[in-house]
């Protein structure tokens, strides 16, 4: 018997993680200056506090954290989390998960049928495409402006959707320093947003991995908070944030808030596909808050790499053809080049490659039906300052060379 005869069709047609392959596959490349990967600095790994931490929570509270525990996640934890929301949450809004993307899989499968609609922003996060189309969604994705989300292009979209009779079950997008394109949405076009969605009565799922790695400028409210504070709508936006940026993607930890009956729905997914998310790490997290860690910690880490960010900014200013474009995120950990329309992504980065420099070409990041080549990714978060300069000198003078 080949076992592969008996996969499902689901698991035949479902796409793996193209960045993860792509970033696999340079690995070993020796030499390599890599904007590939989305990593975090480990020099930003708070990990001396959370030694003590582990160290700690298993040696006083081991009879507790080392049980099964609750699939709505760890109830210290929520406590130390709403008080760090700083507005009116209950914990039955809030559902701790296993990372983000377990998040965004569990309001998918609660929301969505095969065949269904999400709309998302094109380009996009990766790992949400793939989430998505596992459940036999739909995709169709909105372009984006310099404000966020397209909503001229979002309305006549859903009005061609809804008159073929197709159900539209979501919006998914990511308003704080996007991935990959590096944007902010403006205060403006979030209101305009939330505002289409009540009135269309189409859920949002906004994710929110980078609101807090703010370098510069003024922090904007989440969907989330808008919806619920000046809407008094608790029913349209989920927000889904996550600690791999801030604490370690190694511990595996995020929550999401919402309606509570999807939150209730959400939890139903998680209890079948892990139970519930690790007991340790997440009182060590609840410790981490308690202690008065976290906020000391995000300056830090906006400290650490504000100047990463300018350097990458200087250097593609430096090295860069005039005719390249880019975003100037006033933080996360991504900016996005746009090419001319006759350069292809895909194709420099095999020439880069030659040149031991990895990024992400920007087609990896649009829905199936709507690739586009001419974009790229680059991440500031994982090189040192001489990396960023020479990988930037060498990028700039394979774009020149492709005019030649």
């Amino acid at each position: 018997m080949m076992i592969v005869e008996k996969l499902s069709h689901t698991t035949r047609t479902m796409k793996s993680s193209m960045i993860r392959e792509l970033v696999a596959s340079t690995r070993d490349i020796e030499g390599l200056i890599s904007f590939a990967g989305g990593f975090p600095s480990p020099k930003t790994f708070p990990a001396e506090i959370l030694k003590d931490l582990y160290s700690k929570v298993i040696r006083d509270e081991a009879a507790g954290v080392l049980q099964y525990g609750a699939s709505e996640g760890d109830p210290v934890l929520k406590k130390q989390l709403i008080e760090w929301e700083g507005y009116d949450i209950s914990a039955s809004q809030m559902l701790v998960t296993a990372g983000s993307t377990n998040a965004i899989y569990y309001m998918t499968r609660a929301l969505v049928d095969p065949g269904d609609v999400i709309i998302c922003e094109a380009p996009t996060f990766l790992g949400s495409l793939v989430a998505f189309e596992a459940t036999g969604a739909e995709l169709h994705g909105i372009p984006l402006d310099q404000e966020g989300l397209d909503l001229n292009i979002l309305h006549s979209k859903v009005d061609e959707l809804q008159s073929q009779g197709k159900k539209v079950k979501m919006i998914y997008t990511i308003p704080d320093f996007h991935n990959p394109a590096g944007l902010t949405m403006s205060l403006a076009r979030r209101k305009a947003l939330i505002e289409y969605a009540i009135a269309m009565q189409i859920p949002i799922l906004e994710d929110n991995p980078y609101s807090r790695l703010r370098f510069s400028g003024e922090a904007l409210p989440t969907l989330y908070r808008l919806a619920t504070q000046d809407y008094l709508n608790h029913e349209v936006v989920t927000e889904a944030v996550t600690f791999s940026k801030i604490l370690g993607p190694g511990m595996r930890l995020a929550f999401v808030k919402g309606d509570e009956k999807l939150i209730e729905r959400m939890c139903s997914w998680q209890q079948k596909v892990n139970i519930g998310p690790d007991n340790v790490s997440q009182r060590v997290a609840a410790r981490f808050f308690e202690a008065g860690h976290m906020e000391p910690h995000l300056a830090k880490c906006c400290d650490f790499y504000r100047p990463y960010l300018q350097k990458m900014l200087e250097a593609m200013a430096k090295h860069l053809p005039s005719y390249i474009q880019y975003t100037k995120p006033e933080g996360g950990i991504f900016t996005w080049l746009r090419l001319p329309e006759d350069m292809n992504a895909d194709q420099l980065f095999q020439q880069a490659i030659a040149k031991k420099v990895s990024f992400i070409p920007g087609s990896k990041f649009y829905p199936s039906n709507q690739v586009k080549y001419n974009a790229l990714r680059l991440n500031f978060s994982f090189s040192t300052m001489e990396q960023i300069d020479e990988g930037m000198r060498s990028l700039g003078k394979l774009m020149e060379d492709f005019y030649a």
